[in-house]
């Protein structure tokens, strides 16, 4: 990093004797004024909360601490205790990846996009998968319920880290004090990402996603699945991020561990290929993935096309929200400016949730054999009693499966066996004639 001019030094030093030392990790004059000023409010607001209770405080004193924790290349969030993550203000400490103003555009984008939907049930149900701080599901809370009083939530964010899940619950509690009374719940939980569930367990490691939702008795299916995971590679995480982040930042939430037959591209997409099996594992309508580039988003694009079970699939840059048109690349449609930043596959009525025209007509049996798609996509939630393991079907379920059965039978071929392998494959035999 070259060193900062002296001139530089001089012109900081009579402005104010607290500029210089921010100089050098701001690297220029107007960043390091912005972040002083912000620094003196932080101390003000903590010298009148500690009035309030009747202590006193040197402000002088821890000004002068928090400068010289910044000029060590200390990030502003975690001196400070917090970022804005759109509308809101999400606590920050060490240990836990700081919210990223790019995240939170796509995030914004999906939640304005799915709440103008005229169609959505009475419930809709989010999954948010490696969580940190809880800054996703609460911003689209936010968003969300901003215009659609309607419509309840069910939003479960999950994490693998202790420290990540504790602060999520602090930020849940402290965005939730003096709101409005919101309409559904959130709740977060630990689990792995990357275990298979039907695999063998490790004694006292993290459960798998499905486990948990089991254990928990959350239901197995979710409407919107959400995730910003590890995804920068070994070798871009000495070449592409700041020196900051490499010091301050967790690299178990920047980089996937390590695998001994994965390749340095591979290592970066290692989440990718179990996000999308748990989103058809929930059968999610709506799939947002976040990555680090264009080109990895072509990658996790196509890794998503060659499942055949989505019905679109297209790539969001930074700023995704913006008019301009649409560009293409190999074959997928590219919104907003900037860099590429996340992917968005859709199936079902979820098409439609995100304007997309959806097309109501239910696949083919043949279409159902090669491509696992079929009216399954449509079809009323069943619910699963998992107390006597019994399956449950609603008035509406028993149409739909009659309705299904019909379609799909040949004329003149009688009474005509149909069962759901997404919905029973719990091993009920229920929905057999």
């Amino acid at each position: 990093m070259p060193r900062v001019p002296t001139a530089l030094l001089r012109k900081a030093r009579t402005i104010d004797p607290f500029l210089p030392a921010l100089l050098a990790p701001c690297r220029d004059l107007h960043t390091a004024q912005n972040e002083l000023r912000w620094l003196r409010e932080h101390v003000e607001a903590v010298a009148k909360a500690r009035r309030a209770k009747g202590d006193k405080l040197a402000k002088g004193a821890l000004l002068g601490q928090l400068v010289r924790e910044r000029a060590r290349g200390k990030p502003l969030q975690y001196v400070l205790g917090s970022e804005y993550f759109g509308d809101l203000e999400i606590k920050c400490k060490p240990g836990v990846l700081i919210p990223r103003p790019d995240t939170a555009a796509s995030v914004t984008h999906l939640a304005k996009l799915v709440r103008d939907a005229q169609n959505l049930p009475n419930e809709v149900r989010i999954l948010d998968l490696c969580t940190g701080t809880g800054c996703i599901p609460l911003l689209f809370r936010h968003e969300f319920a901003a215009k659609r009083k309607d419509v309840d939530l069910r939003i479960i964010g999950i994490d693998i880290s202790d420290k990540s899940l504790g602060l999520a619950h602090h930020n849940l509690r402290k965005n939730e004090i003096g709101n409005e009374a919101r309409n559904g719940m959130t709740n977060f939980a630990k689990a792995d990402v990357l275990t298979n569930p039907f695999g063998e367990l490790v004694p006292g490691a993290p459960f798998p996603v499905r486990n948990v939702l089991n254990y928990n008795k959350w239901s197995p299916f979710w409407d919107i699945l959400i995730s910003n995971p590890p995804y920068i590679s070994p070798s871009a995480y000495w070449k592409t991020t700041m020196r900051s982040v490499r010091k301050y930042e967790p690299k178990l939430a920047l980089v996937p561990p390590p695998r001994s037959k994965f390749d340095d591209t591979q290592q970066g997409d290692m989440f990718y290929p179990r996000l999308l099996k748990i989103a058809q594992e929930v059968e999610a309508k709506v799939v947002l993935l976040e990555v680090a580039d264009l080109e990895q988003a072509l990658r996790v694009a196509r890794l998503a096309q060659k499942l055949d079970v989505f019905d679109g699939i297209e790539i969001w840059r930074d700023d995704p929200g913006t008019s301009s048109q649409p560009t293409s690349e190999d074959g997928f449609e590219v919104f907003g400016e900037g860099h590429g930043r996340s992917v968005v596959c859709w199936r079902g009525v979820g098409g439609s949730w995100l304007g997309k025209t959806f097309n109501s007509q239910p696949h083919t049996a043949v279409q159902h054999a090669s491509s696992q798609k079929s009216l399954d996509s449509y079809l009323p939630r069943f619910e699963f009693d998992t107390d006597t393991s019994k399956l449950e079907l609603n008035e509406a379920s028993k149409f739909a499966i009659a309705l299904n059965r019909l379609k799909e039978a040949k004329p003149g071929s009688g009474r005509t066996k149909w069962v759901s392998a997404a919905y029973f494959k719990h091993g009920s035999s229920a929905g057999s004639e």
